[in-house]
């Protein structure tokens, strides 16, 4: 669930953590305005159907799949236009337990890429990989994990994934409500220590028909900064990025399940090593389909 290439190749490793951590609980903010997207081609344009109604999203007990698609470019900005391209696309299986108020599996069984220019052959993973915790009103709480995988680049998409799939909603939903929540996570990208943080700014849009069902639009828009210092093969390395993003949700109201999402980021990274500092750019479109 990654697009892993060399170790050196610390933009692809780095992406991966970005939107994972610890969450803060959604602050209703019923009067500024709404945060420009990244740009008009990240948040795509919506139909929506105007609509005064009021909507709930209560998630859905039991288990649901998702295929994830991603497509990500980098380019080495201190280069003459140097380019890494990757894609993939995998499988999750997602099961939020009735048995225990707000517990939850994740689990990764499929699993495949593709790259082009200087990414290299992606690393070996092991399936399934598996992730537990609780999803409740106060967020998203991850169980330890043993050392040796926290690092795992196939974790740490998982947990990526999981922060964009698990959201908390306010109780009721209404035509332009915004709220923002934040995500703040420590992780080891390329195997160095670092500390991001992400904004997360919501606006429900209204409803749509989504492949002839109704569905409600939520969009997002989100700011993301990291830093980070460590050793990278014996040399001392430190990263900082700074990055925008948006994502669209459609949600079925009526069985509690999220049926699509659509998100773009787009990174600022500069990596300083003993010997150099490099800027990176890095593009990733995500795509998260459910599997009915």
């Amino acid at each position: 669930m990654i697009f892993a290439g060399r170790s050196h190749s610390t933009g692809w490793l780095f992406v991966a953590f970005l939107a994972a951590g610890c969450t803060s609980g959604p602050t209703l903010q019923p009067v500024p305005p709404a945060p420009t997207p990244v740009s008009p081609e990240s948040q795509p344009s919506v139909s929506v159907t105007p609509s005064g109604g009021l909507w709930s999203f209560n998630y859905h007990l039991g288990s649901v799949g998702y295929r994830v698609a991603r497509n990500a470019t980098i380019v080495r900005l201190d280069t003459a236009g140097q380019r890494e391209s990757s894609t993939s696309n995998s499988h999750i299986l997602l099961t939020l337990d009735s048995a225990e108020l707000g517990a939850f599996t994740a689990l990764v069984d499929t699993f495949a890429t593709t790259a082009q220019g200087l990414v290299g052959p992606a690393q070996p993973i092991e399936l399934p990989a598996q992730i537990s915790g609780s999803f409740t009103a106060a967020g998203l709480t991850l169980n330890s994990q043993p050392a040796g995988e926290k690092c795992k680049p196939v974790y740490s998409a998982l947990i990526t994934d999981l922060y964009n799939l698990l959201v908390v909603f306010p109780a009721q939903l209404s035509p332009q409500l915004r709220w923002t929540d934040s995500v703040e996570v420590q992780a080891c990208p390329a195997g160095v220590p670092s500390l991001s943080h992400t904004t997360r700014s919501y606006t429900v849009a209204g409803e749509v028909s989504y492949q002839g069902h109704p569905a409600l639009v939520v969009q997002r828009v989100d700011t993301l900064r990291a830093q980070g210092e460590g050793g990278l093969q014996q040399h001392p390395i430190s990263i900082d990025a700074r990055g925008t993003g948006s994502a669209t949700y459609y949600l079925d109201t009526a069985s509690g399940q999220i049926l699509h999402v659509t998100l773009n980021h787009i990174l600022t990274l500069g990596v300083t090593t003993s010997a150099r500092r490099s800027q990176i750019r890095e593009d990733l479109k995500q795509e998260f389909e459910i599997v009915r």
